[in-house]
């Protein structure tokens, strides 16, 4: 069985107000219920409702004007289905990020330390063929998954190894294709190299730089991504 994701509250009441939208066929410039009528109307509080509210102008959906009330800007339902579930995926793929410059960041510092040369061997080859395959144009995400988690063995920190075990099902959300791009996030390849050449040379502080670069890419081009402008390629 799945783990089952634990869902904001926030993007529950921006689904409600949603659901709400549709049900009454409200169009730009139509008003909807003030904050307090919400809370009655939602059974939450008025800071969860401001939450979901700020989640929704953040996205384009609606638009609160001080003094005046709460307006729709965009009521179609497909436009906004497809607003709040890449605005979702991007709050998500960035919690992963968070998770990855904690767990994999102290891999990087133990393996400078700790990697044997015949690791270091091994993180060399499925770099190259991951880039190789990246090149033809091929899926690359299973063997550059395989480089990562080649460093969390080489921290020879069995806890370690065994936490990152736990969450591969979530991490893989940044392997296998977010947005539905292929080789979304490329660029971070030359700092893999980088990266590499830090453990190589057991040179801790240039290892987590160029480790940080690469997650600060990541996090850059989720947030780039903008609703109705997602292509594959």
């Amino acid at each position: 069985m799945k783990t089952i994701k634990k869902v904001p509250l926030h993007e529950m009441i921006a689904d409600e107000l949603k659901r709400f939208i549709t049900k009454h066929q409200l169009e730009r410039g139509d008003r909807l219920p003030s904050v307090a009528e919400l809370t009655t109307i939602l059974g939450v509080g008025r800071s969860s409702i401001r939450e979901g509210l700020r989640f929704l102008e953040a996205i384009d959906v609606i638009e609160v004007q001080n003094g005046k009330g709460i307006f729709v800007k965009d009521g179609d339902l497909l436009r906004i289905e497809a607003k709040i579930d890449v605005e979702k995926e991007k709050n998500y793929l960035l919690h992963i990020s968070e998770l990855r410059r904690a767990l994999e960041g102290k891999a990087v510092e133990l393996a400078s330390q700790r990697a044997t040369e015949q690791e270091i061997l091994e993180m060399e080859r499925l770099l190259d063929e991951a880039i190789s395959l990246k090149d033809s144009g091929m899926d690359s995400a299973k063997v550059d998954w395989a480089f990562h988690k080649a460093i969390y063995k080489a921290s020879h920190n069995p806890l370690l190894e065994s936490v990152v075990e736990s969450v591969t099902d979530t991490f893989h959300k940044q392997w296998n294709k977010p947005f539905g791009i292929d080789h979304i996030f490329e660029d971070t390849f030359p700092f893999h190299h980088t990266m590499l050449a830090g453990i190589k040379q057991r040179d801790t502080v240039y290892a987590i730089q160029e480790f940080n670069k690469i997650i600060d890419i990541v996090e850059s081009t989720v947030r780039k991504i903008e609703e109705g402008r997602i292509k594959d390629g």
